[in-house]
């Protein structure tokens, strides 16, 4: 535990822009937040980049933030509008950001089919939308779990109906499935 707390607060540390989040808006912004869970190592040591990445799951918005260093524009949805979110990719001067509030699933599966995206992060209703959310995500090839844990039934299932070569975890609870390129030439 220790250990993992050094890391965490090393990482804050080294990250001028996470950084002054916690000058500016105090340490209380990370609580419920996944970029401690090797967010940025997850996607920087698998070459994740992309043009349109699309969140579920904003929060404070500090995921979307790091997601903006790998991607040209985030489309991020959440069914709590918390103001915080936009106060602090205000302050940090990131543009690429698109937040938007939802009232249900029906609003959120509005959002993503109005956007072509290339990658999505999914950090929404684990226990009812798991499944829901991947079948209007996968269709993009690259999509990272939150919560990639076997006590979250419904991600750890999900995960392992997956062909294991398509998926990388951390032992943070991160999970990155990336589709198998099929050789066209093996199909008939």
């Amino acid at each position: 535990m220790e250990k993992r707390c050094q890391t965490r607060v090393h990482q804050l540390l080294c990250d001028r822009g996470l950084y002054k989040v916690s000058q500016r808006f105090g340490m209380e912004v990370f609580r419920r937040s996944s970029i401690f869970h090797g967010l940025d190592e997850i996607l920087a040591g698998n070459s994740v980049r992309g043009k349109t990445c699309f969140e579920i799951g904003s929060w404070n918005g500090l995921t979307a933030v790091v997601l903006s260093r790998y991607f040209d524009r985030v489309i991020s949805v959440d069914i709590v509008d918390n103001p915080l979110k936009y106060e602090i990719t205000e302050y940090l001067g990131i543009d690429s950001i698109r937040f938007f509030h939802i009232k249900d699933n029906a609003d959120k599966a509005k959002i993503a089919g109005k956007y072509k995206f290339d990658f999505a992060y999914v950090d929404g209703d684990h226990a009812a939308d798991t499944q829901s959310d991947w079948e209007m995500v996968r269709d993009c090839g690259r999509v990272l779990f939150h919560e990639a844990w076997r006590h979250q039934r419904p991600v750890w299932e999900l995960l392992q109906s997956l062909p294991r070569g398509e998926i990388t975890m951390n032992d943070d609870g991160l999970a990155l499935w990336v589709k198998a390129q099929r050789d066209a030439s093996n199909q008939s």
